[in-house]
């Protein structure tokens, strides 16, 4: 696989909570906006997320947007590092690296917690100290609003002091204070070029899941391709075909899960690929690599603009835009173009 070289910034923002991480994230994902980088938020925690999100479905009941219930993240921190010691670690490399496949130069997590700082340092990560005085992040974070608050002196929160930060910001003032620094901080954030190794690994990873997908749920005549879709923030969710009795009822892969991906809220679609699974009758038995049909490309370039995708060429698996293979694609007056 090939591609251009290119540098990447990683960053770490770690605190007690109330101290202004998700703040300073933001930003600084602004500011380095304005300085023509392509910045993705990835959450290390996300896996924690997920859980919270399905319990509170199962419950009948749903968090407000942005709200959190720390008791249930603790409890839930703790027993993930107990029952999988490194899933969190190793699920994070796994998105970040997609991402930074999906175009992200600048990877900004907001939650890190002390646990991790180390495997972040590994994976490159410069670790921003974000402080407050106490009382002051306190008042912040009773003023969120979490369905439940969590703890400070949670397992889960308790030994970043001993840590030694790269870099520190220090919120005890307004917000404009706060952005002041966090311009300075911007300017001083070190990169490194991006491992295309890596990148390879990730192109292999993903197009086997999707092999895997659709090798667990092929049926002749029903289910034959199989499809996987990375958001921005290096989410991967799939797919399979779904073939019906009336041709033109029959919904393709690619289509499933972009589905997912919508109903998950993720807007931002970076990467998509697909494989095919041969037919009992056919004398060939590799599950192939495919481009998305005509339709799939015409779908995926209405919800994600810059989204990509994998071909074979020759031996090699290649990432080249989408757009590249429709290029005259039709532009309709349903929603305003970008």
């Amino acid at each position: 696989m090939t591609g251009a070289s290119r540098s990447v910034q990683r960053v770490a923002l770690f605190g007690l909570p109330g101290a202004g991480k998700s703040t300073a994230a933001g930003l600084l994902r602004r500011t380095l906006a304005g300085m023509d980088r392509h910045v993705e938020v990835i959450k290390l925690a996300a896996p924690l997320y997920d859980v919270q999100a399905a319990f509170y479905a199962r419950a009948r009941t749903r968090l407000a947007e942005g709200q959190q219930d720390g008791e249930l993240l603790n409890f839930l921190g703790s027993h993930f590092r107990t029952a999988a010691p490194g899933l969190l670690l190793e699920d994070f490399a796994q998105r970040a690296a997609a991402a930074e496949l999906a175009g992200a130069d600048v990877l900004l997590c907001d939650d890190a917690r002390p646990a991790d700082l180390d495997g972040l340092r590994d994976q490159g990560f410069t670790l921003v100290r974000v402080t407050a005085p106490d009382a002051l992040r306190r008042e912040r974070k009773a003023g969120r609003g979490d369905r439940r608050a969590g703890r400070d002196d949670h397992p889960t929160e308790l030994g970043g002091d001993g840590v030694e930060a790269d870099l520190v910001l220090d919120n005890a003032g307004d917000l404009p204070a706060l952005e002041e620094q966090v311009v300075e901080l911007a300017k001083r954030l070190p990169a490194a070029p991006a491992e295309q190794e890596a990148a390879e690994q990730v192109v292999a990873s993903l197009v086997g899941l999707a092999r895997e997908v659709i090798t667990e749920r092929y049926a002749e005549n029903r289910h034959q391709i199989g499809a996987v879709v990375v958001t921005g923030d290096g989410r991967v969710f799939t797919g399979i075909h779904l073939e019906a009795m009336v041709g033109r009822a029959s919904v393709c892969a690619e289509a499933v899960a972009l589905g997912q991906a919508r109903a998950a809220g993720a807007g931002d679609l970076m990467l998509a690929l697909a494989v095919r699974h041969p037919k009992p009758s056919e004398e060939r038995r590799d599950i192939k690599l495919v481009p998305p049909c005509g339709l799939c490309r015409e779908l995926l370039l209405d919800y994600g603009p810059r989204v990509s995708t994998v071909v074979q060429d020759g031996d090699e698996m290649r990432v080249v835009p989408l757009a590249s293979l429709l290029p005259h694609k039709y532009v309709g007056t349903k929603w305003p173009t970008r």
